[in-house]
């Protein structure tokens, strides 16, 4: 029996557990992938620090949370912006974070590679059915899933906010992460000015790559499902003008990268009704509702701990 059950085991549920383990709160966290952490993934290869998923982060504020995890000299700063904002990565990889954070949740339980199929209301206790047939009961609940997700598991238990959720749609990312000599890539480099790039970032910090080299990372708007890994980044080199003998490369797939309704002009009023819509003691937080930058993720997952806990103390 769980006293908080997070759906969702990415940076927003995994801070949410965070909070819920520094307040010394019963908490279960189911996660449908075998891995926690979502599209947060790094690995070190031929001297090489390369992530699958976010590599440079927007910064506009001080992320206390790495203090408390022990990381506060975890990050490197990749470029100043203007009005404050700083461009910063992970000297070891974006997954420093996320297996930190996995490493201090000691007290809770941690279900993988279990999918929640819907949610429900037994007398005054939630109940989460799971793929398997059980039944989990808890006095609240953190939904940090995917809206795509999320639409299936309100369906039953609050169809108005699972048709809203309906309107979620996805910019589906192809990540080309590529390590060269710097004497073949010419910096700073500007992505193609084509719908079909997202991004481009770029780093030769001593942190992430080695002597003499340099760690390039771009979106790419092209489903690896209807290609390969070799044409999508044969095609960048012949587009960005770059050699093919690269030094290393990792390719990684994100179909739900990014959800476009946090831009459109309704979202925020879009979110406001499915957030009168919530019982009490349910949270509905990620980067598909109100969380859009990675700092935003840390800040609403604990801050969702808090108040669903409150909820819980009630």
């Amino acid at each position: 029996m769980s006293d908080i059950i997070i759906i969702g085991g990415g940076l927003t549920g995994l801070s949410a557990a965070f909070e819920l383990e520094k307040m010394g709160i019963a908490y279960t966290l189911i996660e449908v992938k075998g891995r926690l952490g979502s599209n947060i993934i790094s690995e070190k290869r031929d001297g090489f620090v390369l992530d699958g998923g976010p590599f440079v982060l927007n910064r506009s504020r001080e992320w206390p949370l790495l203090d408390e995890l022990g990381l506060g000299d975890a990050l490197y700063q990749v470029a100043q912006l203007p009005k404050g904002n700083e461009l910063v990565a992970f000297k070891d990889g974006t997954q420093t974070l996320v297996d930190t954070l996995v490493n201090h949740l000691k007290n809770g339980r941690i279900i993988t590679r279990m999918s929640v199929s819907t949610l429900g209301k037994v007398e005054n206790r939630f109940a989460v059915c799971l793929e398997n047939g059980m039944v989990m009961n808890a006095d609240g609940l953190i939904v940090a899933a995917p809206a795509r997700y999320a639409e299936r598991m309100f369906y039953t238990f609050q169809p108005e906010i699972s048709q809203r959720l309906l309107k979620h749609h996805y910019d589906s990312i192809t990540r080309v992460t590529l390590g060269y000599r710097k004497d073949q890539i010419s910096v700073p480099f500007r992505a193609p000015e084509d719908p079909s790039c997202a991004f481009g970032s770029w780093t030769d910090s001593e942190y992430r790559v080695p002597p003499g080299h340099i760690l390039i990372q771009v979106g790419v708007r092209l489903p690896l499902e209807r290609t390969t890994p070799e044409i999508i980044t044969r095609e960048l080199q012949r587009i960005m003008d770059w050699p093919t003998d690269i030094v290393v490369q990792r390719v990684d797939y994100w179909p739900e990268s990014h959800s476009l309704m946090p831009h459109n002009p309704s979202h925020d009023a879009d979110m406001a009704a499915i957030e009168a819509l919530l019982p009490e003691g349910v949270a509905l937080v990620g980067s598909d509702y109100r969380a859009d930058r990675f700092e935003d993720r840390m800040d609403q997952g604990r801050a969702a701990a808090r108040k669903i806990a409150e909820a819980v103390k009630k």
